[in-house]
């Protein structure tokens, strides 16, 4: 085994280790992780099938597999940007409709305080 592939699958073990602390400490929900933990197996497997990544640079077209590695690499965080943008957006959504909820509802609040405070006047008079 080449130092190349050790240091793979140290690095891949102190992912997974990483990620399984962050979910135990509830900072990284189970449903993302499964994509980090995607990773960490893919990583895994090219650090121990020797020949995959050439075999995946000659099926791209790509003559050096470092060059293949990289743009694999690229569009996982491709993916994962669009993915995380999607879910900003259904949060920024879900936000902005949860702040117009608490609106009217200190609104209706509001206006109950100030119908009880002039029924007190006029109880008052």
């Amino acid at each position: 085994m080449s130092k190349v592939q050790i240091f793979s699958l140290v690095v891949s073990i102190i992912s997974a280790l990483v990620i399984f602390q962050l979910i135990r400490k509830k900072k990284l929900k189970e449903q993302y992780s499964l994509l980090w933990f995607l990773t960490v197996v893919v990583m895994l497997v090219l650090a121990l099938w020797e020949g995959l990544l050439y075999r995946i640079s000659s099926l791209l077209g790509i003559a050096v597999p470092s060059n293949a590695l990289f743009m694999l690499a690229l569009l996982f965080m491709f993916f994962m940007s669009l993915h995380f943008s999607m879910l900003v957006s259904r949060l920024t959504d879900q936000t902005k409709m949860l702040a117009q909820r608490l609106a009217l509802l200190d609104r209706d609040i509001r206006k109950e305080h100030e119908s009880k405070a002039v029924a007190e006047n006029d109880k008052g008079s």
